[in-house]
């Protein structure tokens, strides 16, 4: 049985639109032909693409890989690149013939964020979507080691494909009601939501009983005097947004003071300090929850 030929849709100037299998012999000869003022590629985005293909979770989304008049490559370098490295094969949609006008506006409009993906396939409720992704994204960088210490932070070269996003939501248990907790605890402890959120998962895990009464505790204010695990949280995330920008709370910063905090409290140990280190001297560990 002979394949059905290709089948290409013509646009009103001549563009032509068509579904392509892209090998990686192909895309370098795409890649050839790259326009010499095309954006600089994203080296995070191409990395996620190589993931979702060797995974075999590459979709087809209906971006486009697109061409100009000329023959020029004109979107699409970092698609060509990931098939590349990849070393296998992607199916995407091609568009050619794009016109110089055209150019003018290509992603003039607004790009959807992965809060909109997680509010569009129904994996979180439009209130907890921005924080569902939030802490997602950071419990995977945790989960994977990616978050060592009192100044990792996730950004750069890490960053998830909204594949794997949505692969995290899905396998994360109770992900949506950390979301909601960590929002609410947020009106007591000005930590990142995510932060809270990985806490949460992370102490519920161990002790559920512990866990509530851990973030009953910073709700409530309850502390101890000198030496309480609780005061000393308090008192050292107030002076570090009291210092401003220059003392921002990353994501890693706020797991090391929750994360030592649960330690001591579970521990019935005193804690006068949290002292994250620095570039001088290194930078504390973040301690595993006990």
């Amino acid at each position: 049985m002979k394949p059905e030929p290709p089948s290409v849709a013509h646009g009103p100037a001549g563009e032509t639109a068509e579904y392509v299998f892209v090998t990686p012999e192909l895309a370098v000869s795409w890649l050839a032909l790259n326009i010499d003022n095309n954006r600089n590629v994203r080296k995070g985005r191409i990395n996620g693409y190589v993931r979702d293909i060797q995974s075999d979770r590459w979709v087809v989304t209906g971006e486009t890989i697109k061409f100009d008049a000329a023959g020029r490559l004109i979107d699409g370098q970092n698609r060509c690149q990931a098939i590349v490295a990849a070393g296998k094969g992607a199916w995407v949609l091609v568009v050619r013939g794009i016109s110089e006008e055209a150019l003018v506006v290509l992603d003039s409009g607004a790009a959807r964020s992965t809060g909109d993906m997680l509010i569009i396939t129904g994996l979180a409720e439009r209130v907890d979507a921005k924080d569902v992704g939030a802490i997602a994204r950071l419990h995977t960088a945790y989960q994977a080691g990616d978050v060592k210490h009192a100044a990792s932070h996730i950004g750069g070269s890490y960053s998830l494909t909204k594949s794997e996003l949505a692969e995290a939501v899905l396998t994360i248990p109770d992900i949506e009601f950390a979301a909601r907790h960590a929002r609410g605890m947020y009106r007591y402890l000005r930590l990142p939501v995510s932060a809270l959120g990985v806490a949460f998962l992370e102490f519920s895990k161990l002790d559920v009983d512990d866990a509530a009464e851990f973030f009953n505790r910073i709700r409530d204010g309850i502390q101890n005097g000198p030496g309480d695990p609780f005061l000393t949280l308090s008192r050292r995330v107030t002076n570090d947004l009291q210092a401003g920008g220059a003392r921002r709370i990353l994501p890693g910063q706020a797991l090391f003071y929750l994360f030592r905090t649960w330690n001591a409290f579970r521990e019935h140990e005193a804690l006068v300090k949290l002292q994250v280190g620095s570039n001088q001297a290194g930078f504390t560990p973040i301690p595993v929850p006990k």
